[in-house]
């Protein structure tokens, strides 16, 4: 942790998990579904779209993306 502070990604990732701590409130005050539709919504015009693309070829973080979507279009059903 201290390295990623000294090289200034830190406050990135203390901005990536303040971001999921709220992220997790909402889900927790308002209803699931509803959340999940909103997150649905915004990962469509936020993240690329991987439906050309073959699954076995796909990178880490490209798998990561594909799961993360899988799992928000699952839950927004």
């Amino acid at each position: 942790m201290y390295i990623l502070l000294s090289f200034g990604y830190g406050e990135d990732i203390l901005l990536i998990i303040s971001i999921l701590l709220v992220l997790l409130l909402l889900l927790v005050l308002f209803r699931k579904k509803l959340l999940f539709q909103i997150l649905a919504k915004a990962n469509k015009w936020l993240l690329p779209s991987m439906y050309k693309k073959d699954i076995k070829k796909l990178k880490k973080g490209e798998m990561l993306i594909m799961a993360y979507r899988y799992w928000v279009t699952k839950n927004a059903i």
